[in-house]
């Protein structure tokens, strides 16, 4: 695990850690046993140093200068900015990392970065099928095993609380939104586009989504599983991934250029238009218990007055206050409806029925989900850590062009 990788896992778990201290009057000893488990693990694991030293420092200064209460006295979309932009500063030197490891193996010098395995969170069909191959056939994939561990835990994550993971954790979600403001200060103005133009575009991320399904439940099978994933296809998937974006040819050149028009064009265009990511979450969301509620008998409107702040304020164009209980494929859980309620009225929440969960324990099971997880598969199972040899990634990507299924 590289050190970008382990920095930003371990700040999921100095999160929780926080946020056991601040909420320890309602918690029982269990969790607390179970973070204190999680931390021996890890130290255990002996993570590089550098990194250990860089949080520890970021943590000392944090106390210094008094922020760490940045952390639980924050407003909900103020934490939530901090933390989708602390990722997307984690992804940025991600890409940077691997930019520098595969430019380095191109030109044959030993790369001085070493590979970043969350790259491989990029590769929903290697992740399926490594995900299949391990609970089907017990097989597990040892060249992209980051790639299974991101498409299991974003699917808990879906299952337990819907499309909360592209509201807080997803990168792509706010580099779409800065390229459609980008948009927006060249050609200021928003389009939404009438209900059937809305459909057919939606349309395209299942589409994209039925694609990868048929190919990761179909198209190879069970007999065929094994030497899939260790065909030279497979190991180069992540190379071969990047190839389509940056070496573009007129189809993937095409490609780029709508995702980009969708992305800045509208608002959260790329989220919910394109990504099949988002796609899957939205079903499996509808499964949770877990949304926002509203109570009609707190609301303003059962008072006579004609509010709408919550509809108005929702980035997907929900009509929040319509509806009791937000059952919507495009609610990411954002909490931004909640924000805009009127305190004296306080009329939505996010929970069950007669449970409220608070933006504070929302990021916590984020953090468990998807940072702590991959973490202890890392530690416990040593599953993460590509085991690809670096001479075979480097004769593969001299040989990329003529790879294929």
């Amino acid at each position: 695990m590289s050190g970008i990788e382990t920095i930003t896992m371990l700040s999921g778990l100095v999160y929780l850690l926080l946020f056991q201290w601040h909420e320890r009057s309602g918690w029982s000893w269990l969790p607390f046993l179970m973070l204190t488990a999680a931390v021996w693990l890890t130290v255990a694991a002996k993570p590089p140093l550098s990194s250990l030293i860089v949080l520890a420092v970021a943590i000392g200064m944090l106390y210094r200068y008094k922020l760490i209460s940045v952390f639980y006295d924050s407003r909900d979309q103020q934490l939530r900015s901090l933390v989708r932009y602390f990722l997307v500063i984690s992804w940025g030197f991600v890409t940077i990392q691997y930019g520098v490891y595969i430019f380095q193996l191109h030109q044959g010098d030993l790369p001085w970065l070493s590979r970043p395995d969350i790259v491989d969170g990029f590769l929903p069909i290697a992740g399926g099928l490594g995900l299949r191959a391990l609970l089907s056939l017990g097989i597990t994939d040892y060249h992209h095993p980051a790639a299974t561990i991101t498409v299991l835990v974003i699917s808990l994550s879906g299952l337990i609380l819907g499309r909360a993971f592209c509201s807080w954790f997803c990168p792509l979600g706010v580099v779409g939104e800065w390229l459609h403001h980008f948009r927006n200060l060249l050609l200021p103005g928003e389009w939404t586009p009438p209900k059937w133009l809305d459909l057919l575009l939606k349309s395209q991320k299942f589409l994209v989504l039925s694609f990868l399904m048929f190919i990761v439940i179909l198209a190879v099978p069970n007999f065929a599983l094994q030497g899939y994933l260790m065909s030279q296809y497979h190991q180069a998937a992540d190379m071969k991934m990047g190839a389509f974006f940056f070496n573009l040819n007129f189809i993937s050149g095409i490609f780029v250029v709508w995702v980009l028009s969708v992305t800045m064009f509208f608002k959260q265009g790329f989220c919910r238009y394109l990504c099949p990511y988002g796609g899957w979450l939205s079903l499996l969301g509808l499964l949770t218990p877990l949304r926002i509620r509203r109570s009609s008998s707190s609301c303003l409107r059962s008072k006579g007055y004609d509010c709408d702040k919550c509809s108005r304020a929702c980035p997907s164009r929900i009509q929040v206050h319509e509806l009791i209980s937000v059952r919507n494929i495009e609610c990411t859980n954002c909490l931004t409806c909640i924000s805009a309620c009127p305190k004296q009225a306080n009329a939505i929440h996010f929970g069950t029925s007669n449970k409220k969960v608070s933006a504070k324990t929302l990021l916590a099971m984020l953090c468990v989900l998807l940072l702590l997880m991959p973490l202890l598969a890392h530690v416990i199972f040593d599953f993460w850590t590509s085991n690809t040899p670096l001479e075979q990634r480097r004769y593969l990507l001299n040989i990329l062009p003529s790879l294929s299924h």
